[in-house]
């Protein structure tokens, strides 16, 4: 399982019991929609976190990529 994978899991299982307890204990939906937007702000906080690190990633390969090809850097 890939990272942001674990991270919507992780995220899933508050947002599931809070849907069973809404109806369990007949809650307010206003009261689900503070909780459910609470995770939506941490969900979206780490896949853009996940976005940057792939990105940074990308880059490094891209510049390791263009040195082996002797693109960049070093004497011609």
């Amino acid at each position: 399982m890939d990272q942001i994978e674990q991270i919507v899991s992780g995220l899933m299982m508050p947002i599931i019991k809070e849907f069973n307890d809404a109806c369990y204990y007949g809650r307010h939906p206003e009261d689900s929609l503070k909780v459910l937007n609470e995770l939506e702000t941490k969900l979206s906080s780490q896949l853009a976190r996940q976005y940057v690190k792939g990105w940074n990633e990308g880059r490094k390969d891209l510049v390791q990529e263009m040195h082996k090809l002797k693109g960049i850097g070093g004497h011609k």
